[in-house]
């Protein structure tokens, strides 16, 4: 005879899911559950849009910042040089080609440039280079005639044009030569090429659609790099881009570019002593592109949890009407919890508050390092003598204020004690059970994580962020932090905050002569041999491959400052010895003070960039201070 149905094991036990009442139970909860899930799938979407836009407006505004000031600084290089070299003009003519000679060996890779000699009326005089094109018209050039019916000594700014002298584009930098009574007796011109300043782009990796710019105020592109290629934009006319028509410094737009159609995300800062302004463009879909993986993750952990989350309605509706079956099913998802957490490596404890004793899973005893399955939670000899003391006051804190209900779950990262003597770090959480009749807490259970790992990862992440990986001096980074504070106690407090900038002489002679290995070591010993001249207060930091900065965030005088830089002079000029290497180095040194010479800490630099420049510029293996403390 066949079994009826209510005979059927297999239908006594899993009929009652399909009644149409649980069927119509179910249908309202997913319908309930799921627009909850998605609803909170469809927000975390948003919130990955706001982190791009955030995280990309972050990061065009700082490197706008820097490729403003890396501009800035070489306008100022070039504009110093025109200086230098209309004085040797002035002084003796005959020794303006090897001045200029001179001086394009000195900067060599740091700003190519062409020098221009004219008379009153444009005529090409000299270039420095016996292969001039004497008599070469440029004055009619608009760099040239704005020198003309002025009295000051003002530097212009003119191009991108193809430049006369070499038919090559070129941002042309000019400044007027006087005679005695103060007439215009000539012009001197720098011509340096715009794709000389797209050399930032390949310092940023932002995606393969950012942009960088340089443009006059008046729109007109002088330079501009993109993946596709450098510069093709030279000369185009950009409207009613938002700096063109406000007189901010600085600001932040989105919108689709003008000259290839791909919307990004926009910053820029205007160089108003130069008519320049600087853009940084990071495109959307490269911003974006940066949380795909996380949003793939959130749309398969929204169908999982939509999956899950049926699943468990059906079971739990299912089963309203079998409690035995429930009860059975609760104990079954206990125990996969906490294979769960065993498998995930994480350690299961169950502690009797009133006896402080708590009981370990096998993966907490090897987390904790414990010979034991029972270790007291409270006592002295049991989990207090594991942890580190740095974070006792800490831990019983956190407790505290869970056992009192003033937080819902005990969580705290800390160290522990292993029996070898070593520290690791763990996250230990739980969450109190079961309360007595008054409220006591009678029970508590948690999960320890070894977490040593991830906080050895942190440690190194923050030391790279923070420490030139050579020398482990401070880098620009932690500078620029450290003279931030500086400067704002010198606010409070009313002293003064000095900065030296110096750069190796001869430096490169010993990496071409003996390899970059023994160069690297000479640097290290430079770093060691600097800082035993400074305080503890005092920072030394390596900025660029032979460059450092000394930070002094208490001065009274410029004199304090000088006296450091000449004791660092004096321990580079002692020779260096690498094994049976005897390395012989100098160095060249600038100093500024704040507030003398500047309002922040991007000029304090700038001056004291400036100071060791001046000191090369003088033979080298010298000190120079900034212009203003000189004076003082």
């Amino acid at each position: 005879m066949p079994h009826s149905t209510s005979s059927n094991p297999i239908v006594a036990t899993f009929g009652s899911y399909f009644r149409a009442r649980v069927l119509r139970r179910l249908a309202v909860y997913l319908a309930l559950m799921l627009s909850v899930v998605w609803s909170l799938v469809a927000m975390e979407q948003a919130r990955f849009d706001q982190l791009a836009e955030l995280g990309s407006k972050n990061n065009v505004q700082n490197l706008s910042r820097a490729f403003a000031e890396e501009v800035r600084a070489t306008l100022a290089v070039v504009d110093l040089s025109l200086v230098q070299l209309r004085g040797t003009w002035q002084r003796d003519q005959a020794d303006f080609g090897k001045a200029v000679a001179d001086h394009a060996r000195y900067l060599r890779d740091r700003v190519p440039m062409r020098i221009a000699i004219t008379d009153d009326s444009g005529r090409l005089l000299s270039t420095g280079a016996t292969t001039a094109r004497a008599g070469l018209m440029l004055g009619d050039l608009p760099q040239f005639g704005i020198h003309r019916g002025r009295k000051d000594d003002l530097l212009a700014v003119g191009g991108p044009e193809h430049c006369r002298i070499n038919g090559r584009p070129a941002l042309q930098l000019t400044r007027p030569i006087r005679d005695g009574a103060g007439r215009l007796s000539g012009v001197i011109a720098a011509s340096v090429p715009p794709a000389y300043f797209l050399r930032f782009y390949d310092s940023i990796d932002l995606g393969p659609d950012t942009t960088v710019s340089l443009v006059r105020e008046d729109g007109t592109v002088v330079a501009r790099n993109t993946q596709g290629g450098r510069n093709l934009d030279m000369g185009r006319r950009l409207t009613a881009a938002p700096f063109l028509s406000t007189g901010a410094a600085s600001g932040a737009f989105r919108r689709a570019s003008q000259l290839d159609g791909i919307e990004r995300f926009y910053a820029w800062r205007r160089l108003p002593e130069y008519g320049l302004v600087v853009t940084v463009g990071q495109a959307v879909h490269d911003a974006q592109a940066r949380y795909a993986q996380q949003r793939a993750v959130m749309n398969s952990a929204g169908v999982t949890v939509s999956i899950v989350l049926a699943l468990l309605g059906w079971a739990a509706i299912g089963a309203a009407d079998r409690r035995r079956r429930a009860l059975k099913a609760l104990a079954a998802a206990e125990a996969r919890w906490k294979l769960a957490l065993n498998a995930a490596g994480d350690g299961v404890w169950d502690c009797d508050v009133t006896t402080g004793m708590a009981t370990l899973s096998p993966n907490a005893q090897r987390i904790l390092d414990s010979e034991h399955a029972e270790i007291s939670w409270f006592g002295n000899k049991g989990i207090a003598e594991l942890l580190h003391p740095d974070e006792v006051d800490g831990i019983r804190a956190a407790l505290g204020a869970h056992i009192a209900g003033e937080t819902p779950d005990y969580s705290y990262q800390h160290r522990i004690r292993l029996r070898s003597g070593e520290w690791r770090w763990i996250e230990a959480r739980g969450t109190v059970v079961e309360r007595g009749e008054r409220g006591e807490p009678l029970r508590m259970v948690g999960t320890f994580s070894d977490i040593d790992a991830r906080k050895v990862e942190e440690e190194r992440i923050r030391r790279m962020a923070h420490e030139d990986a050579l020398t482990g001096l401070p880098n620009r980074v932690l500078l620029g932090d450290r003279l931030d504070q500086a400067i704002l106690g010198a606010q409070r407090n009313g002293h003064k905050v000095g900065l030296i900038y110096f750069d190796l002489d001869k430096f490169k002679p010993v990496n071409d002569t003996h390899g970059h290995a023994v160069g690297d070591r000479l640097l290290r010993m430079v770093a060691a041999r600097v800082r035993g001249a400074l305080r503890e207060s005092d920072t030394l930091a390596r900025v660029g491959g032979d460059e450092f900065v000394v930070l002094l965030p208490r001065c009274s005088q410029p004199l304090d400052a000088e006296r450091v830089a000449n004791a660092i002079l004096a321990r580079l000029e002692q020779p260096f010895h690498d094994g049976e290497l005897v390395l012989q180095i100098s160095g060249s040194l600038g100093y500024a003070l704040y507030p003398d010479c500047g309002g922040d800490g991007e000029a304090l630099l700038r001056c004291a960039d400036l100071a060791m420049y001046d000191a090369k510029a003088h033979g080298r293996n010298r000190v120079s201070g900034s212009y203003r403390s000189r004076v003082e």
